[in-house]
């Protein structure tokens, strides 16, 4: 049996053991259990570099040289087990999204809606898929991807599929401004985590339908109400389920005792157990698909562990807490602020550096760094460059996916007219997020 293989046995149950302990902490702070969990996912993350993608090995060598680098001036490294004990959120998190993939993928309402997409006249197929992208995405994450390429036509031209693919990652990656299931609406969380998630959704929201109205006038030529309304049409059969989940997580973290993440957790297994009390025959094969991707988890959790890891080093280096973070309060203006942090995951996302890495060391310089900078407005920035920096990253797991859906060259997808988009929407974004900030610090 290859280590691949082997990991892929064992990693499940592990990991349904972290997810046990983190939900355990939700309600209860047992520091022998912290302990336990966090030490357990330290060894997770060192076993799974053995049979880890190339991409990952690139990204964890990155991360540990910039840690190491932070070490050395002044960050404590005692803080690598606090970064683990950070990253046990979304060590349960990841497999709760698995699980609400697998149950997603299979519900009727949303067959019923790919089907509509597939049947929309040629001439409203990129809007289509544009707004079913950015539905199935909300909840499905990556496995958007897979629902819109099926509508595609296997012996459709290769430019027409590499413009159904940009469209699809317009629509998924803007997800990210307001979707609590993708990780970056976890890691701006960690660091901001009083941030009301109903004005994220609100904002979020809002930032996502004028990025829609930008890709529309930019890339659906000649645009004609008919087609929008079309567009939107296929998706009234999941708009109920989708967005019944949305209020239920909203709900649920401004009444319980949990964060937003802990509402995540709290909520989407209960639907789940709702979902196969009216349907067993369901439980089989969504907890055999949940069991496989959490055999699949490896990569990820590894990523999102060391880059969590990099930015708790960093609010600890007195380079960062002591010469960093005062320069940003007396010198930089706001609206720089906020232009900074998504302009430069974005850019370095270009070049191959995860948003996640840079996101990290951003938002621990800026956050707390002054009244001057209003928290929510910083979010938002982050979660900005987080979505719009994967739909150009050639090493982001969403536009590998989407390469590989739609049978295209990733090149073509990093380097091509989203680029355009993003710096169009990011323009836009900014100036929104500037004038929000000067509202709400007067």
């Amino acid at each position: 049996m290859t280590i691949a293989a082997l990991n892929r046995q064992w990693r499940p149950p592990v990991l349904l053991a972290i997810w046990a302990a983190a939900f355990i902490l939700l309600w209860t702070d047992l520091s022998w259990l912290r302990d336990a969990a966090s030490a357990t996912l330290g060894a997770l993350v060192l076993l799974s570099l053995l049979d880890a993608r190339r991409e990952t090995w690139m990204v964890v060598a990155l991360i540990a040289a910039l840690g190491g680098t932070l070490v050395l001036f002044g960050a404590h490294p005692g803080e690598v087990l606090h970064g683990l004990d950070r990253s046990l959120i979304f060590a349960a998190l990841l497999p709760t999204l698995s699980l609400t993939r697998a149950v997603a993928r299979g519900m009727p309402s949303v067959r019923t809606a790919q089907h509509r997409i597939a049947g929309l006249p040629q001439r409203w197929a990129g809007i289509g898929l544009l707004f079913g992208a950015h539905a199935f995405g909300s909840v499905l994450t990556t496995g958007a991807f897979a629902l819109m390429s099926a509508v595609v036509p296997e012996d459709a031209p290769e430019a027409d599929r590499r413009a159904a693919a940009l469209a699809t990652l317009r629509g998924m990656n803007t997800v990210a401004l307001f979707s609590p299931f993708l990780v970056g609406f976890g890691v701006a969380y960690t660091y901001l985590p009083d941030v009301p998630v109903w004005q994220v959704f609100a904002l979020g929201g809002t930032l996502a339908a004028i990025g829609h109205v930008i890709g529309l006038l930019m890339f659906a030529r000649p645009l004609s109400g008919e087609g929008v309304r079309a567009g939107l049409g296929c998706l009234a059969p999941i708009a109920l389920p989708m967005g019944g989940a949305a209020v239920l997580v909203v709900v649920a973290s401004q009444l319980l005792p949990v964060s937003t993440l802990g509402a995540v957790l709290v909520v989407m297994p209960a639907l789940a157990a709702l979902h196969f009390a009216s349907r067993p025959h369901r439980l089989a094969p969504v907890l055999a698909e949940t069991r496989d991707a959490m055999g699949r988890l490896g990569d990820d959790l590894t990523v999102v562990s060391a880059a969590m890891i990099l930015g708790t080093l960093a609010e600890t280096a007195p380079p960062i807490r002591e010469v960093v973070a005062p320069w940003i309060v007396e010198h930089l203006p706001a609206w720089a602020a906020f232009g900074v942090t998504s302009g430069s995951m974005i850019l370095f996302a270009l070049i191959g550096m995860h948003p996640m890495i840079t996101g990290t060391v951003m938002m621990a310089a800026f956050a707390g760094a002054g009244p001057a900078i209003a928290d929510l407005p910083l979010m938002l920035a982050m979660l900005f460059g987080w979505g719009l920096g994967s739909m150009n990253s050639i090493s982001s797991l969403s536009l590998i996916t989407a390469a590989q859906m739609f049978r295209v060259r990733p090149l073509g997808l990093a380097f091509g007219p989203n680029l355009l988009f993003t710096l169009v929407f990011g323009l836009i974004a900014t100036a929104v997020l500037t004038v929000l900030n000067a509202e709400l610090v007067g």
